[in-house]
This record gives C-alpha cells, structure tokens and sequence, in this order.
C-alpha cells in the first residue's frame, strides 16, 4: 500500500516531468559530479536554468577559465560540455553579483565582499564563493523570467547556510511573487533553510495548490535524469507486492 505522501509525490513529479511552459529550474548542490545526470536531463526541459552553490562555481570556472577555492579540476572538466551546450541553447541565466569570502568560519567583516561574474578574465584566481548577492535576482533577465514562468522547480540553497542566507532568502521572496506559476521545492536542506528563512510562507505554501514541497529532493532528481518514477525501486517494490499479493489469493 503506498502512503499518502508517495502518492502525492508520484502524482505531482508529473508536473515536473511534463512542465508547463515556460519552465525555470533552480538546482544547487555541494558537488558537480553527482547532479550531472539530473542536469543534462532538465536542461532538455527547461527553458531557463539556474545555478547555486558549488554546481555554479564550478560552471563559472569551466566558462570563464577562473579558479575558485573549493572547486575540484576534475568537475572543471565535466561541466565543461554544459558550457559548450549553452553557447548554443543559451538556457543558463547567470547570477552575475557573488559573494567572495576569505574564510568559511564565519560571516566577518572585512573577510568577505562581492564580486562581478562580468569582471572575469581566464586565470583570475578567487577565494570561495559562498552565496549570490540578493541584487543579482533584480536584473531584467532574472525578473522577466521568474515572473513569466508558468512552472519552477527549485532544488537549490544558494549560500553556505547559516551565515551566508541572503541569496536564498531573496530567490525565495521572488519566486513567491509569481502568484499564478506551480512552484516545486525538493529536498531536505531546500525545505529545511525555506522554513527557517520565511516560515510564515512555508507555512502558507503547505496549504496553496500553487506550491508542492517534494520530502525527497534527491528521489526527484533521479526521477528527472530516468524520465520515469515507476523506475524507482520502492515504486516497483510496491508493484511487485501489489502483483505477489494477487497471485497468492
């Protein structure tokens, strides 16, 4: 018997499978090499994507031929082929104001500041970038298509949690204004800084149709990069159960 909650997550994967358009996805992550299947998959799907956290210093260094504290060459190297696809696509919109950092102890002033992604030049060498400055979710590209979006899919902490929270904190409250688009967050560490930076709209998103707050962010992205939640093991774990169940009576 699947739970209530496995069927609401089945039932609204869907939605992000087969996305209304046009379709923004925003996907964070600690290491490149482990979201590369889900992000060749959704950058199919998309028609904007965009990066957070170490996915996107990673992409920034592949572009731009920078080198950021943190960034491992190898994934250099792998994200290289999204930068080649995206000449093309042109698909990734850039969050151009970075948050730079001497130490990752703390948020001290004096040991961080912003940076400009347009003020790169192939071997410039910068210390670790932990957040995206609120301002870079103002700029026209940005807002036009977080407003028009009829669909947005948000897997991603944008700063290094709990001292860097200001990017997040920001993307959250644009996303929230696009009242008519259906808005998909998956992932403990997506819901967990959600709740604790706006409450009162996690709150209210639990209880709004044009929010859906997926338990398993991890599960939907392999359900992304497979293009089929049936593959699932727990899913056909429970088909089997369903199928051994009828066979026996």
């Amino acid at each position: 018997y699947a739970g209530l909650c496995m069927q609401g997550e089945l039932y609204h994967v869907q939605s992000v499978l087969n996305p209304s358009k046009p379709f923004v996805a925003i996907v964070a992550g600690a290491k490149y090499d482990t979201k590369i299947g889900p992000l060749k998959q959704m950058y199919k799907k998309v028609d904007k994507l965009v990066l957070g956290g170490l996915i996107y210093n990673t992409y920034l260094c592949a572009k731009y031929g920078v080198k950021i504290a943190g960034v491992e060459e190898s994934d250099i190297e792998l994200a290289k082929e999204l930068v080649e696809q995206d000449k093309v696509d042109k698909k990734i919109l850039e969050l151009q104001v970075l948050v730079e950092t001497d130490t990752l102890d703390g948020r001290f002033e004096g040991k961080f500041r912003t940076i400009d992604v347009k003020d790169f030049a192939p071997g410039q060498t910068y210390k670790y970038v932990v957040d995206v400055d609120p301002v870079s979710f103002e700029r026209d590209e940005v807002k036009q298509a977080m407003n028009s979006a009829k669909t947005i899919f948000v897997n991603a902490v944008m700063g290094l949690m709990p001292h860097f929270w200001h990017g997040t904190s920001k993307m959250d409250e644009v996303i929230d204004k696009n009242r008519s688009a259906q808005k998909f967050f998956g992932g403990g560490d997506t819901l967990q800084t959600f709740k604790s930076l706006h409450p009162a709209l996690y709150e209210a998103a639990l209880n709004n149709v044009k929010y859906y707050l997926f338990t398993g962010g991890g599960t939907v992205l392999k359900v992304i990069e497979e293009g089929d939640p049936m593959g699932l093991a727990t899913v056909k774990a429970l088909i089997d159960n369903k199928a051994n169940y009828f066979k026996s009576i």
